[in-house]
């Protein structure tokens, strides 16, 4: 017997999908701007990310820098929709669909799944 959706779960997934309608630019990794140790030498921005479990490094200019800085702060806010879509995703269908019947479990003497002692 299907059991009825959760309203309210209904409700807060399409919130959360209204959320991903007009994706930005999305980019995994990090960005940092490198402060230099003299007075004549020019800030550096680098992006770093994971590449087949490699790390991989990139210099970047600073127009560069404010635009990927943006573009993973999307990505981390997409992934964390993301994520609470898969939890609400998956109650909703364990709860609203029927499940596997467990079969009851037959009571045996707890001595017969013993091995014989070994004989010296």
């Amino acid at each position: 017997m299907k059991k009825s959706l959760n309203l309210f779960d209904q409700k807060r997934y399409r919130q959360l999908q209204e959320q991903l309608r007009d994706l930005p630019w999305i980019v995994n990794g990090s960005v940092v701007a490198i402060s230099p140790k003299t007075d004549t030498a020019n800030t550096t921005y680098v992006w770093t990310r994971k590449v087949k479990a490699k790390t991989v490094t990139r210099a970047l200019t600073k127009e560069q820098y404010e635009a990927f800085r943006q573009a993973i702060e999307a990505n981390r806010r997409i992934e964390k929709v993301l994520k609470s879509m898969r939890m609400i995703s998956e109650t909703t269908l364990l709860n609203s669909l029927p499940g596997v019947t467990k079969k009851p479990r037959l009571l045996t003497d707890a001595n017969s799944h013993k091995r014989p002692a070994k004989s010296s």
